[in-house]
């Protein structure tokens, strides 16, 4: 699994950590990862060394939490699952009597999965060689799925971007949202 090749590849147990291997604290890694990798580097100065455009400027982690449930909805993962991926708890009885099982979690994992075999083949050949410059084990990853007939399609980054459109923000949702 890709999660487990992840992990080997890294000279610790975590997986986001700085050049050195330490553990980022939570304020760095908001200012210097998180924000540049959505919203860019110059954005407004294409021509300028360093350049990198946006891909979602209003992205907060906690969009990503909704999408990440939104994903496991899709998936057909039980409550039980998705409550305690988030860490929240069950509610009234069920809190007694549902429990994860090892098939939950498998359907779980083999979704992420698929997410991610489908991002992996829906980027651009720059995008791609960026990434299997980190990460050269992927070389052989994205080879193996090429090979493979054309799967499903990946969700929408966000359950809050209308389709058909690039980007959307909080200020543009409907009622409903």
């Amino acid at each position: 699994m890709f999660y487990e090749t992840l992990l080997d590849s890294r000279l610790g147990s975590f997986v986001f950590t700085s050049p050195d291997g330490t553990l980022l604290r939570r304020s760095n890694f908001r200012q210097r990862f998180w924000r540049p990798a959505w919203d860019g580097r110059k954005p407004d100065q294409p021509g300028a060394p360093g350049h990198t455009s946006a891909i979602l400027p209003w992205i907060t982690f906690h969009e990503g939490r909704h999408t990440h449930a939104t994903w496991m909805v899709e998936d057909g993962v039980p409550q039980v699952a998705r409550r305690a991926r988030l860490g929240q708890k069950m509610k009234g009885i069920a809190r007694v009597y549902d429990h994860v099982t090892s098939v939950m979690k498998a359907q779980l994992i083999n979704g992420l999965e698929a997410r991610w075999r489908g991002s992996l083949l829906a980027l651009r050949d720059d995008e791609l060689a960026t990434i299997i410059g980190w990460f050269p084990h992927l070389r052989a990853t994205v080879a193996d799925l090429r090979a493979l007939p054309s799967g499903h399609p990946i969700a929408i980054s966000s359950p809050l971007i209308l389709l058909g459109t690039q980007e959307a923000r909080p200020q543009d949702r409907g009622p409903g949202f």
